[in-house]
């Protein structure tokens, strides 16, 4: 084996202390305790073997421990990983004590688990003192997670990525100490039942393969099959038309049909082969609507909670005869008890929250009875997850001794980026009411409905990664600096790098800036294009945009910070380049939408012999644009395939999801692809 060795000398910095230990090391997550000990600091090539003490399998690790030899003893260079079942390390597996004295590493853990953490946290020690040529001081860490079940959401119903970058996002799951991924499939599974799973799907045995993967760096991975509402991917086929709650619409099944159940049940069961080593099964259940015999309550005799219930406990029975624990999403609950608008509305005020649940909480604990009592209920809220009624669910959840867990969101609808600061305060605020309410989990949510590239989701992950382990009353800034640091490199973590927060801004622009109504994320619902100018009445179109216009002008400015912060940062980057690369990408072809407003403008206001050369302009931007979506094709693809299958059968998109728009890439630019045809009809007559 090679020995990976580092040739650093003398620290060039001043000594690291407690006084300054944060100027230099930014841990994520950040350890729950940290004491610094007297004694000789630790350099990076000090670190020469591995010991392994009660363990006979040494823990997956990265580089620079990867290629450490295996020592017999304990001593100066040597890490040493222990089990051990002493009363002073922490009662969670995944917790540990990490020390560093004399020139020797102990890394000490209950569990497997707690190794393979402390190796994370080590190896971001090692990691910082080689980028900034400092010794680590002499220390304890004394670590654990808050919250034991920190699982990702992997949504995969409108894309696929390469085979290769699924595995490198386990691994970097892994180093923020993420210890679950629920992946939601849709048509992404080959299934045993005819035509569900799409052409591109990914087979049995290929997700099983990745599962093994991650159970090796201490992430399991449960599946997500959509039902009883969410089920296009399965209605849409001419085959299971027979099996809608509403022959008219693909998008609920009829929970009533002995068929259902048949069908629902060997997705099932293929999906649970496929995570092997999963410990849920995540049935969905949100968002059943479009009034059929079920919604309706209809047909049935019974109301539509009661079929909700009856359906649940059938999925639940199979959950656990398979030895699967089920997930719910229970908003369905909440609204036919006339609760779900007190979640997280913030136009409700607490004593408006606390009326409607006294008025309302009946319906609920009338129908206790019907609670499967196997099911872990999640709690779903992206935008105020600290308002009183949402709230008020998770509590009566654990009053009636029912498993409830959390699910905030990395990203929502946004297209092409998540916004709000990556939706930080959101997150941040779930993580402090699951240590306060004492929930059994959380899932972060990342859903696939404008499809961004899963590298925009980063920033996000590092915040619930951080504040899911530790929570702490943490600033936007102060995070954002700690994520810098540790994904791109620490000369990133100055204030001045911050560019993703004003790309955000770009885009929040670039969602509407060619509309006259509507949004980019719904694109079908009462969206309306601007109009262009009318050659026989100059500078009419100018005025009636001019508001636009000068936005515009701003976005211009904006587009040229964010191109120089991103350039002065990939020269300095250490790693995750391509994130640098993809929003590189994002912000050129987000400034395209700008630039044709002013070409527009130029155009518009222009007479005499300068109308042709403004036409001739306005053409010339026109036609850039195929460049600028080739250019971010090309990074974009680079990990993410980009069409669906020939053949592929697109669902009634009742949701109007951006990325179940079109079965090419054209969903992407809708707009700018609808406008510039406009623009060359008009110039060409």
């Amino acid at each position: 084996m090679v020995v990976v060795c580092y040739c650093i000398g003398p620290a060039t910095a001043s000594a690291i202390d407690s006084k300054n230990f944060d100027k230099y090391f930014k841990l994520l997550p950040k350890p729950q305790k940290i004491e610094f000990l007297s004694g000789k600091a630790f350099q990076v090539n000090d670190l020469r073997t591995l010991c392994l003490n009660g363990i006979t399998k040494r823990p997956v690790l990265d580089q620079p421990l990867y290629n450490l030899p295996i020592s017999n003893s304990p001593g100066k260079g040597v890490l040493t990983l222990s089990l051990s079942q002493s009363k002073d390390l922490p009662s969670s597996t995944e917790g540990y004590i990490l020390e560093i004295k004399d020139g020797q590493i102990t890394i000490t853990s209950s569990g497997e688990p707690g190794l393979f953490y402390g190796c994370q946290t080590l190896q971001q020690l090692l990691e910082d003192a080689k980028d900034q040529l400092v010794e680590i001081p002499s220390l304890r860490i004394t670590d654990y997670p808050d919250v034991p079940y920190r699982a990702v959401h992997l949504d995969i119903k409108y894309h696929l990525d390469t085979d290769h970058y699924y595995y490198e996002v386990i691994d970097r799951l892994a180093r923020i100490k993420v210890n679950a991924i629920i992946v939601e499939f849709e048509d992404k599974l080959k299934y045993r039942a005819p035509k569900i799973g799409a052409d591109n799907a990914m087979t049995i045995d290929e997700f099983a393969a990745l599962c093994r993967y991650a159970q090796d760096r201490n992430i399991e991975i449960s599946p997500l099959v959509q039902g009883l509402g969410h089920v296009s991917f399965i209605l849409k086929h001419d085959e299971y038309k027979h099996l809608r709650d509403n022959p008219a619409i693909d998008w609920v099944l009829d929970p009533m049909n002995p068929e259902t159940y048949k069908l629902v049940f060997s997705l099932y069961e293929d999906a649970i082969k496929a995570t092997p080593n999963g410990k849920y099964l995540h049935v969905g259940g949100d968002e059943v609507r479009n009034y059929g015999n079920y919604t309706l309550g209809q047909k049935y005799g019974k109301t539509p909670l009661e079929i909700q219930m009856y359906w649940l406990n059938k999925v639940c029975e199979f959950a656990t005869a398979h030895n699967r624990i089920p997930i719910f999403w229970d908003d369905m609950l909440l609204k036919y008890s006339g609760l779900i608008g007190t979640t997280e509305s913030l136009s409700l005020s607490n004593e408006q929250i606390a009326k409607i649940w006294k008025d309302n909480q009946q319906k609920l604990d009338q129908n206790i009875n019907l609670f499967p009592k196997n099911c872990v209920y999640m709690r779903w809220a992206y935008d105020n997850p600290q308002v009183l009624g949402n709230v008020k669910a998770m509590e009566w959840y654990k009053s009636h001794n029912l498993k409830v867990m959390g699910a905030p969101a990395a990203q929502n609808m946004s297209a092409m980026l998540p916004r709000n600061n990556s939706i930080f305060l959101p997150i941040k605020n779930f993580c402090r009411l699951s240590n306060d309410i004492k929930l059994d989990g959380l899932l972060c949510t990342l859903w696939d409905d404008s499809s961004p590239h899963f590298e925009t989701f980063w920033r996000g992950l590092y915040y619930y990664g951080s504040l899911s382990w530790k929570y702490e009353d943490i600033q936007p800034a102060e995070a954002q600096k700690v994520f810098r640091h540790r994904f791109y490199a620490p000369e990133l973590s100055d204030p001045s790098f911050e560019f993703q927060d004003q790309l955000e801004q770009a885009l929040n622009f670039w969602d509407t800036a060619l509309l006259n109504k509507g949004r980019r994320s719904h694109y079908f619902m009462n969206t309306e294009m601007i109009s262009l100018p009318d050659i026989n009445k100059p500078g009419e179109w100018s005025e009636k945009y001019k508001e636009r216009i000068a936005k515009a002008n701003t976005e211009i400015e904006r587009y040229q910070q964010i191109k120089g912060k991103i350039a002065k940062a990939t020269k300095l980057a250490r790693r995750n380049y391509y994130s640098l690369a993809l929003m590189n990408q994002i912000n050129e072809l987000q400034i395209y939408s700008s630039n044709l407003l002013l070409s527009l403008e130029k155009y518009d206001k222009a007479s005499g012999a300068d109308k042709a050369s403004t036409k001739s302009d306005l053409l010339a931007c026109v036609d850039s644009f195929d460049n600028i979506r080739k250019a971010y094709e090309d990074v974009f693809s680079e990990t993410r395939f980009l069409k669906n299958p020939d053949g592929y059968i697109l669902d009634q998109n009742l949701d109007f999801m951006l990325a179940n728009g079109t079965n090419n890439s054209d969903w992407m630019y809708l707009f700018e692809l609808k406008l510039n045809n406009m623009i060359k009809q008009q110039l060409s007559n």
